[in-house]
């Protein structure tokens, strides 16, 4: 029989699974359109009434947006892993909704609801049932199950050999040892894993390895094309009226443009020929694999942050990546002896 979950965990994981889907669809729509006259003319008109350059701040709303996204998509990421009971999902879960909460509430009426929404996500995984399964989860032991502090508080007077009144028996793991979700971290932390690889290893490895690979495929066939074809695509972006446009307001020349495209998708080639070299490394088992794999995901979520919104997927594959790796039994797995 497994730990039951409480009902607040579900609740909390559901509003902010579902709440960072919404926003991740609804900012990848506005970053797909973002060079389209309504949403310039959106912006503008939202801008111009206080007073700001519009000019100005438009590429800086751009990126705003992209943080937003990667924003959108780790609370999801966040909400399914907290589910499970990880910690370190329902600490990151509860920072992106309590800004959430207040970034809405600093909008006015019209983000009432959200933040409203953001505060219910927080409290609820921090209830007293919640805190509870999360300890019993990760192996450890709740408070509320009798436990006393094995250092006295100052001032405290030392405990009698014979306390007055009945006193709470004290937390005896073997009571849960039938929570198999208990138990196998126990064991995981008891002694390192030497059989097959784990599954969040497989996951990790199988993700990393198809994306870096389609990565490098992507890249050097792009980064080919512009090196081998500079001349026909300046003359492709200075025919196109819409890409035209869209370089006179960035105030670049069809010229940049492709040496700072060649440069981009030169880098991402590296890293993802980066990620394959980590993958096989991890593949290995050796401990340093790890380190390696993590290192490259992180900057793989780095360079896809640049190519938003294409460079969503490589960005969730980066994330998921990384949560599998840093699950107890791959790290056991990659310290094994």
């Amino acid at each position: 029989m497994s730990t039951p979950r409480p009902r607040s965990v579900t609740l909390a994981c559901v509003y902010g699974g579902l709440g960072g889907i919404v926003a991740a669809f609804s900012l990848y729509g506005t970053l797909q359109n973002w060079g389209s006259i309504e949403i310039q003319e959106s912006l503008r008109s939202s801008l111009e009434p206080v007073g700001a350059d519009a000019d100005a701040l438009l590429p800086i709303l751009r990126w705003i947006c992209m943080g937003l996204l990667v924003a959108a998509i780790a609370a999801t990421v966040f909400s399914f892993y907290a589910s499970r009971g990880h910690q370190a999902s329902r600490i990151g879960l509860t920072i992106l909704a309590g800004l959430a909460a207040l970034g809405f509430l600093l909008t006015g009426v019209g983000g009432l609801l959200p933040a409203i929404l953001g505060i219910l996500v927080v409290y609820l995984l921090w209830t007293a049932q919640a805190r509870e399964w999360f300890a019993v989860v990760n192996g450890r032991t709740p408070l509320s199950l009798g436990t006393t502090p094995s250092v006295p508080a100052a001032g405290a007077a030392p405990a009698s050999s014979a306390p007055d009144g009945p006193q709470p028996p004290p937390y005896d793991p073997a009571q849960y040892a039938q929570h198999p979700q208990q138990a196998a971290y126990s064991q995981q932390v008891a002694a390192p894993v030497t059989g097959a690889r784990p599954k969040p290893v497989t996951v990790a490895l199988l993700v990393a390895g198809i994306g870096s690979l389609i990565g490098a495929m992507v890249s050097g066939l792009v980064l080919l094309a512009l090196v081998a074809m500079r001349d026909e695509v300046v003359k492709q972006y200075q025919q196109n009226d819409l890409l035209r446009d869209q370089l006179e307001s960035a105030g670049v020349s069809a010229s940049q443009m492709v040496s700072i495209g060649s440069w981009l998708f030169g880098s991402w080639l590296v890293v993802s020929l980066l990620g394959l070299v980590a993958t096989v490394w991890a593949a290995s088992g050796h401990r340093l694999g790890w380190w390696a794999l993590v290192v490259a995901s992180i900057l793989t979520a780095g360079s896809a942050a640049l190519g938003l919104p294409i460079g969503i997927v490589w960005m969730l594959g980066a994330i998921v990546v990384i949560f599998q790796l840093s699950r107890p039994e791959a790290k056991a797995w990659f310290h094994r002896a």
